[in-house]
């Protein structure tokens, strides 16, 4: 862009505070950038219509993985690309992101004999770099028989053990990312709806916005719709947009469950035996996350849970692994479903949809400056996209951007902080001094609730939590708890409201909302019951 363009540009935008960069969604991707722009000196407002990574990033496999299955496709550069940033994540956001096993168990039947998986181990590991993980090992039949005895026996061959990651909370990472970002000089705005663009002479200078203070114009030198599986319909509110999808969106459902009989004592990946499907049993804060499917998705990402079809599908794979479980239709605490947004591919062949992630230049494309979509991606890539974007992003603005700074100083945290940083990752030293403060911030919200009050306060005035959802299902994780009590809703509830200035109406209401919420986001027969006698509500 040259000097003068870019005066005619801002001349345009006004003389009032303007961003270089405006970005659109607060999932893994949007929070990502918004960290990395800020980091790197750029002047970024993030706006997000409902929580950060409250959609698909809270509703996956919680993995941080290579992808091992990308192999046999050949697609080396995403392989490898996702195992650099596995190393980045583990450094950068200790507790948040842990090593994890995982057993595939050999049969006869399968279609991939044990020199084939034992020949992508090795390309994986390679891949990966240096030892930042224990390498893989192969197991005789007897071996993975001793390591996990609940494991159907039959035509079993041996198995192999090797290591990736887990993102315990992949809504927390979002969120820490963005408090990172606004740390480093972000505005950063969590339930503010995008509800149009500002166009001139077919350049994009903003955005209009709905959120707590109503509505307001965010005027900026570029706009970044990092919306994922609504980056369409984010699109679609561009005059003159092209109507057909940029995305093709593919639901995966998960079930978790309480420990049954014969559970595994690592991560389980297999083949599906109906379709062979990648399928996971992955230990999860003392229960089992089991998925995934894929089932193409053309509604509205907003409101998805899976389907009883789905959730019989995992029980089926699951008993048929685990035979001495029994887990039936009652077993399921939870279920899920999150759409993913692939690249779009045209036919029934989702094997085609790529994983990769892509930019949209609507410049290029479209004819509208200003504009750039991000299409794709995945959760363990979320770094690399939000570089390759900020990359483009600076050459349009004419900035100069410093190199990729490559895998950062791993943060060490102090053992005192180890049981918080599954959630709290690098923040948790200041919710432990955040606790220590005041001695009754120690204390539970409610009878056999596992968190502290000083949690639901810290959330709320350090955290930007500002619904009952906000707090139970992505600050604590209460809401996932496997002895969950609606008691502790009406408890939370009690504390936000005196730290929110709600009254007894709007306490009342920020009730009846999660109620909704909790039933849009986990399948489950837990319903917020009315608060018990003698709780107190302002």
């Amino acid at each position: 862009m040259g000097a003068r363009a870019q005066r005619l540009i801002d001349w345009k935008l006004g003389s009032g505070a303007i961003s270089d960069i405006v970005i659109v969604g607060g999932g893994i991707n949007g929070c990502a950038l918004a960290r990395l722009a800020a980091l790197s000196g750029f002047r970024v407002t993030l706006v997000e219509k409902n929580d950060f990574g409250c959609g698909v990033t809270s509703r996956s496999t919680r993995l941080i993985h290579g992808g091992l299955r990308y192999l046999e496709s050949f697609r080396f550069r995403l392989v490898r690309e996702s195992l650099r940033d596995r190393t980045i994540l583990l450094r950068e956001f200790p507790g948040q992101i842990v090593p994890q096993p995982f057993l595939i168990p050999v049969y006869g039947s399968d279609s991939r004999p044990p020199w084939h998986i034992a020949a992508g181990l090795e390309i994986y590991g390679f891949l990966a770099g240096g030892a930042v993980l224990p390498k893989h090992r192969r197991l005789r039949a007897e071996e993975v028989r001793r390591a996990e005895p609940g494991l159907a026996a039959g035509d079993l061959r041996g198995g192999f053990v090797y290591y990736d990651c887990q993102a315990v909370y992949p809504e927390r990472l979002s969120l820490e990312m963005a408090l990172q970002a606004e740390e480093a000089g972000a505005t950063v705005r969590n339930h503010t709806a995008v509800t149009g663009f500002l166009v001139e002479d077919s350049r994009v200078l903003g955005v209009r916005v709905d959120g707590p203070d109503g509505e307001e114009e965010i005027r900026a030198r570029l706009v970044v719709n990092a919306a994922g599986a609504w980056a369409d319909r984010v699109r679609r509110l561009l005059p003159g947009a092209r109507r057909e999808p940029l995305l093709t969106l593919l639901n995966g459902a998960h079930i978790l469950l309480a420990p049954f009989p014969g559970a595994p004592r690592h991560a389980v990946y297999r083949e599906a035996r109906a379709d062979g499907r990648p399928f996971f049993i992955v230990p999860w804060r003392g229960l089992y996350l089991v998925g995934t499917t894929e089932t193409p998705f053309a509604g509205n990402p907003d409101r998805m849970t899976p389907t009883e079809t789905e959730i019989e599908y995992l029980l089926k794979e699951m008993n048929g692994l685990f035979p001495r479980a029994g887990v039936g239709r009652e077993s399921v605490l939870y279920a899920y479903c999150g759409s993913r947004p692939l690249m779009r591919v045209t036919g029934g062949n989702m094997n085609a949809a790529s994983r990769d992630h892509a930019l949209y230049d609507h410049e290029t494309e479209d004819g509208v400056q200003g504009l750039l979509t991000m299409l794709g991606g995945k959760l363990t890539t979320a770094r690399s996209f939000a570089w390759d974007t900020l990359r483009q992003t600076a050459a349009k603005l004419g900035a100069t951007l410093p190199n990729d700074p490559g895998i950062a100083e791993a943060v060490e945290l102090d053992e005192s902080d180890a049981g918080l940083a599954v959630l709290y990752g690098p923040r948790a030293p200041r919710l432990r001094a955040f606790v220590r403060a005041r001695p009754e911030r120690a204390a539970p919200p409610a009878p056999g609730c596992p968190a502290m009050r000083g949690q639901i306060e810290f959330a709320v005035r350090h955290e930007k939590a500002r619904t009952l959802g906000d707090i139970l299902l992505r600050r604590t994780g209460l809401a996932f708890e496997r002895n969950y009590e609606p008691a502790w809703a009406h408890a939370t509830a009690a504390i936000a409201a005196a730290a929110l200035g709600w009254n007894r109406a709007e306490t009342e209401n920020a009730c009846a909302e999660f109620q909704d919420e909790l039933g849009n986001t986990l399948v489950s027969d837990r319903r917020l019951s009315p608060p018990a006698a003698g709780s107190r509500l302002p």
